[in-house]
């Protein structure tokens, strides 16, 4: 096994699922929920955004291109932790994908388990 070092953001995804299986169609969910909400927001959101690393558009670009991704391949994702980080971590949709585990993990999941899991993995 490799150290958390040496963890790619694939071997990360595919860890942290391979742990905790149940979480997966409910993180699905709940990425599919999060770009849908910024594509019917995005006129509000573009007003509000202040990140200074990060385009909103870029923000947006990556949103659309993980629904996308979602859309095609979501149904063999929930049944395999290799499909799922294959597919959503293979691009730049890492960070937009990072991002929505570290918040679901923060703010919509109950696991505590899985929530100290997320902390090692992305918060190192």
């Amino acid at each position: 096994m490799k150290t958390l070092e040496e963890l790619t953001n694939t071997g990360k995804a595919k860890l942290l699922f391979d742990l905790f299986p149940e979480e997966l169609p409910l993180f699905l969910e709940h990425l599919n929920n999060i770009c849908i909400d910024l594509e019917e927001r995005k006129e509000v959101l573009l007003k509000e955004w202040d990140n200074g690393f990060l385009s909103f558009h870029f923000w947006l670009a990556l949103s659309n291109e993980t629904l996308g991704i979602l859309k095609r391949h979501k149904f063999n994702m929930m049944k395999s932790s290799t499909v799922f980080a294959d597919q959503l971590f293979f691009s730049n949709t890492y960070m937009f994908v990072n991002d929505g585990i570290v918040k679901y993990a923060e703010h919509k999941n109950e696991n505590n388990k899985f929530k100290i899991a997320v902390n090692l993995l992305y918060h190192p």
